[in-house]
């Protein structure tokens, strides 16, 4: 698989915006030559893969021109499912190993959240340093593989029309983004059609298999095949309602329509199963609320004996 360079962008005080320059030399014990965030750390360089951008709401891509984004290397055409830690990436003269995924905290201007743009960013270490200009050819040189320990994740698409391949599956997607950015092992991906006894067996297969998260998306709502819900409680043997509670009343923030979604979400023998909306952009705003429990969730999952209460 092959991509492009399609901008190199540098920031010359930290925190300001990154402008483009035509060409730039990565160094190995820094980053991007003349970049205010190069450093002997594991985000020596940042990348943006542009694929990711369907992630970022209208308004927010509308601010930017000339590819100048966030990160020092814009790319295309490169899977953003490919670019997990330990990928190894050349890039003209130069190869870099990507060791993170996302900045844990930036707060853009007029935003109360973080950009999904810093989100997705993958982040990593000049292996050998180089001229690179826009334009290069990007290859994966080594693929990063989750590590031994990583979730074992099903991601399922609940669509009539999904499973007759009358609609693309850009739900599916972005479940898979998502468990890209947990490091998990994807187990299998499954679109379809919303039938209770199909998505029971599904759900169930995917407990056999050791799965340690399940998330599904579509058929949470009040139409007459909106049947997800139902599959799931005659699966689970637990109900774990936070998690469904949480994305309700996040998404209540942006619709009531919220209030229609009837998503369920618990746990079967050592499998935690929840059910998100079927609209792409509800699914990326539910993820962003549940991601960081995730975790610690399935660690508890897996028998964890540590204690959850702190000292005060």
């Amino acid at each position: 698989m092959h991509g492009h360079l399609l901008s190199v962008n540098l920031g010359k005080i930290r925190g300001a915006f990154k402008h483009p320059v035509e060409e730039g030399i990565l160094t190995p014990k820094w980053g991007l030559k003349g970049d205010a965030h190069g450093g002997d750390w594991n985000r020596q360089i940042s990348i943006l893969p542009l694929e990711s951008l369907s992630l970022v709401p209208r308004n927010v891509r509308e601010r930017f021109e000339d590819n100048t984004y966030s990160e020092n290397l814009t790319i295309e055409g490169i899977d953003p499912e490919k670019l997990r830690p330990g990928t190894h990436l050349s890039i003209g003269e130069a190869e870099i190993v990507i060791l993170e995924i996302g900045k844990k905290s930036y707060e853009p201007p007029e935003s109360g959240r973080p950009y999904i743009v810093s989100r997705e960013g993958r982040f990593g270490r000049i292996v050998k340093g180089g001229m690179i200009k826009r334009g290069d050819t990007i290859k994966i040189v080594k693929e990063g593989f989750p590590p031994p320990n990583a979730p074992r994740v099903v991601l399922l698409t609940l669509s009539d029309k999904g499973a007759q391949g009358k609609r693309e599956d850009i739900s599916g997607r972005y479940l898979t983004w998502y468990a890209t950015r947990l490091n998990a092992k994807i187990l299998f991906r499954s679109i379809i059609p919303d039938e209770k006894p199909t998505i029971k067996e599904t759900l169930l297969k995917g407990v056999k298999a050791g799965a340690d998260l399940i998330l599904t998306t579509g058929g949470t709502g009040l139409a007459p095949r909106d049947v997800t819900p139902e599959a799931t409680r005659e699966v689970i043997d637990r109900e774990v309602p936070g998690f469904a509670e949480a994305m309700r009343m996040e998404s209540l923030k942006k619709t009531p329509h919220a209030m229609a979604s009837r998503a369920v979400s618990g746990i079967a023998e050592k499998t935690l199963i929840i059910n998100l909306p079927g609209s792409p952009k509800a699914v990326a705003e539910c993820m962003e609320v549940i991601i960081p429990a995730l975790p610690h969730a399935i660690e508890k999952l897996r028998g964890d004996p540590t204690e959850c209460a702190t000292d005060l």
